[in-house]
């Protein structure tokens, strides 16, 4: 029963992300300011997203703040957000976080972050956290070269 309801999931995931490949291609291709050469890098840098994945597989064995290892459950998430950063930080595993859905959905979403030290930030318009598996001793190993990007985050995503 159990099997069936991940394998389920997985698929959904899968679809998901696909949906989210293809809004992305489509305001690539449909972006007038963009010239064809700008076209051309960008949708292959948004397709090398799953090198971006392969690395945060390979950098955090597992989702970054549970530690839970079956990486197919685990969605490849920008810290700074793929839509505001430039080529190389787009495919930059330092700008990256391994995470469980529910975890890549509300730090995407702003309610939460993480402090310089790794800590867990939590917004006060996060209603109900726990029961999205968020708890306050959360926290996360960081490198100092994640640093820029959660400042960034903080700063510019977080909901303070």
């Amino acid at each position: 029963m159990y099997n069936a309801a991940l394998n389920t999931y997985a698929d959904y995931l899968a679809d998901v992300t696909q949906n989210e490949l293809e809004r992305d291609l489509g305001q690539i291709v449909d972006d007038q300011q963009l010239t064809s050469t700008e076209k051309s890098t960008l949708i292959n840098t948004r397709i090398g997203q799953g090198q971006f994945r392969k690395k945060l597989i390979m950098q955090w064995g597992g989702c970054a703040v549970t530690g839970y290892r079956d990486t197919r459950f685990l969605v490849a998430s920008h810290i700074k957000p793929w839509s505001k950063a430039n080529n190389e930080e787009r495919l930059d595993p330092f700008n990256g976080l391994l995470l469980l859905p529910n975890l890549d959905r509300v730090f995407d979403l702003g309610y939460i972050s993480f402090e310089e030290s790794g800590r867990i930030w939590v917004s006060s318009e996060l209603e109900e956290a726990a029961v999205l598996g968020v708890e306050d001793w959360l926290s996360v190993k960081l490198d100092h070269k994640h640093q820029d990007y959660l400042a960034y985050h903080r700063e510019k995503v977080f909901r303070h």
